[in-house]
């Protein structure tokens, strides 16, 4: 392996995971610091033991692992104040701080030592599991300054009957870390995703030869060793890795299968298997989290999705800013066109919006980790996504019907000055779709040379009648409708509607679909993105900046700051005022990007660049992905 190749892998597999762990923050309170949290159960780093009983408690401990401040001192004085419950709706496990015949409870709330010392609790089983991982311990933030947020998972079981690896006679114990010893991390998508693994009780000179495979009737994984090259993804069904006594820790890679995402959390289970014995040494659960059909969801991913919602709207109250930074300035809902020229006519529209959306599903995800953006395919018939239970069908009004028991059924938007609800009549009924080009019309955009140039130009032919198509307009006369609905109105109030993000989802999904498809990931290619150098400095050959609206107020021509591949993108880069086409709308609420543990990607500060190559598959080593993949194509 060259030298320059293998720095990048070093650094991909050892300092990346070191990052990510002293950069990662509260995705609702950017500012702050997550505490990144260990869980053990049986008290040991390993998975051997992660079983309980619904007879006795089984002994568990949590700690922070990033309590020490560069320079000094404690980076969560006082502790950290948590609740230990289960996810969601399940009632699997009940919770204690004392053990013993204690009755124990659904959840309680304890603090973590602020010097990362570790914390001891209990759980017990209400229920068996027949499946391995079913059961899960969730530890979330408890108060404020940033109330709800979850910090961790740990999967367990609590079996029917024997348990899945005896404790006696004992076996080669083995750690395992996807991504960290945290467990916010262990979200796969498509692109893969560092691991390591260990022999924690072996002797030096000895070695163990352990096969990875994937727990029976599941098949959600692939593996790759250390090997794997760049622009490459994890494929193999089983791998083959030997173990050395000592200790030190052995590398892999480790993918989703594309014929088989998750459905629930920690249901894609990894199994180590001891290759001279065949016995089951350790298993470890994670979730192939991707980006669905949203007429396609199970009931349950629909429902965790809404709750999501309603927490990143009611209890984080974040939502109403996503709403006021779309299209606005200080100056509110009448819109801005400086703020509308950020991220609309021009070329950053497919990157700034992918920004956009990537950061309501980081907060979404603070709320339920298991949770993606389902996306809306508005060229077809979508009637599970327009009814009631789900966001909401027509109804005689223009205000959308939503059922008693939908968790957004109280949808509010403070200081917005509209009802409870959601503004939404659609032309086309709950069974219909709005009249766009169809996906293989948009995808075939400038052919034969399927340039950017060329591509982007489906902001007009297949996102815009998306909305107004949706009830803004009178179908037959043009003129406005009045009580128009919010995603079918201006860009300033579109955003009211939670649709909006679907919607946005889905064309997020064609830029990516088309990149596969044209093999177009190269981020200095100006057939990948045409205003390549910025906008102080175009690229030799590309346009100056120019900013021009026709007598109607529209834009002709759009080459502001922002809209160059190097430049910094508003909000996020907190940059505002200016004039001409360096001019900034003079608010930045979203501001900055969550760096989460998960992804330390596309940073702080994105640029227009930085979000392009979202799986980083043009890396000369296997890379850090933006953290999402959609469920209809593979792109490797």
């Amino acid at each position: 392996m060259k030298k320059a190749n293998l720095a990048l892998v070093l650094v991909r597999l050892f300092i990346a995971p070191l990052l990510l762990t002293s950069c990662a923050v509260i995705p609702t309170s950017p500012g702050n610091l997550l505490p990144v949290v260990e869980i053990q159960i049986n008290n040991t780093a390993s998975n051997h033991d992660d079983y309980g009983s619904t007879a006795s408690y089984t002994t568990c401990r949590a700690r922070v692992t990033n309590f020490a401040k560069f320079g000094g001192g404690n980076n969560f004085p006082g502790g950290v104040p948590v609740e230990l419950r289960n996810p969601g709706a399940s009632s699997n496990l009940v919770f204690s701080t004392v053990g013993g015949g204690a009755a124990g409870s659904a959840s309680v709330f304890v603090t973590l030592p602020e010097n990362g010392g570790w914390f001891t609790f209990f759980v017990k089983g209400t229920v068996t599991n027949p499946v391995d991982k079913t059961a899960n311990v969730e530890m979330s933030t408890a108060g404020p300054p940033y109330d709800e947020v979850v910090l961790a998972r740990k999967a367990m079981m609590i079996p029917p009957g024997a348990l899945p690896i005896p404790a006696a006679p004992p076996r080669p114990r083995v750690e395992i870390e996807v991504g960290s010893v945290a467990t916010l991390d262990d979200y796969i998508a498509w692109y893969p995703v560092s691991c390591r693994i260990r022999w924690a009780n072996g002797a030096a000179p000895s070695v163990l030869n352990i096969t990875l495979q994937n727990m029976a009737a599941t098949d959600r994984l692939r593996f790759a060793n250390s090997s794997l090259a760049g622009g490459a993804t994890a494929t193999n069904a089983t791998l083959p890795l030997t173990l050395n006594g000592d200790g030190t820790w052995v590398s892999f890679y480790l993918a989703g299968n594309f014929a088989s995402p998750s459905v629930n959390d920690k249901d894609a289970v990894m199994e180590v298997i001891d290759a001279s014995t065949s016995l089951l040494l350790s298993r470890e659960g994670v979730m192939v989290r991707i980006r669905k059909n949203a007429n396609n969801l199970t009931t349950p991913e629909r429902d965790r999705y809404l709750e999501a919602l309603k927490k990143l709207d009611l209890t984080y109250n974040d939502y109403i800013d996503f709403v006021k930074t779309h299209s606005r300035d200080s100056t509110g809902a009448g819109g801005s066109i400086v703020s509308h020229r950020q991220a609309h006519s021009g070329s950053a529209f497919l990157p700034w919006h992918r920004a956009f959306i990537l950061h309501i599903e980081r907060l979404l995800q603070a709320a339920d980790p298991s949770v993606a953006l389902p996306y809306w395919k508005f060229d077809v018939n979508a009637p599970n996504l327009f009814t009631p239970d789900f966001l909401g069908s027509n109804s005689a009004g223009n205000i959308a019907t939503l059922a008693a028991g939908n968790p957004i059924v109280t949808w509010t938007l403070p200081g917005e000055g509209v009802a409870v609800g959601i503004q939404r009549k659609t032309p086309y009924g709950d069974g219909g779709h709005p009249t766009v080009a169809t996906e293989a019309a948009t995808l075939g955009l400038g052919s034969p040379g399927f340039s950017y140039a060329s591509f982007k130009t489906m902001e007009s032919s297949e996102h815009n009648p998306a909305h107004s198509t949706s009830g803004a307009t009178n179908p037959t006369t043009g003129a406005p409708l009045p009580g128009a609905s919010w995603i079918g109105g201006s860009p300033a109030i579109a955003t009211r509607d939670p649709l909006f993000f679907s919607l946005h989802c889905n064309v997020d999904r064609l830029w990516a679909k088309w990149q596969w498809l044209r093999t177009r990931y190269t981020i200095t290619d100006v057939a990948v993105y045409d205003l390549q150098g910025s906008h102080a400095a175009p690229a030799a050959g590309v346009a100056a900046p120019v900013f021009t609206q026709n007598v109607n107020g529209q834009i002709t021509a759009n080459r502001t700051l922002g809209q160059y591949a190097d430049d910094s993108m508003w909000p996020w880069d907190n940059v505002t005022g200016g004039v001409g086409t360096a001019g900034r709308p003079d608010i930045a609420i979203l501001t900055p990007f969550p760096i989460t543990l998960g992804g330390i990607l596309p940073f702080a500060k994105p640029t227009v660049k930085s979000v392009i190559d979202y799986i980083t598959i043009t890396s000369t080593s296997p890379g850090l992905g933006l953290g999402f993949g959609y469920d209809d194509f593979f792109p490797y």
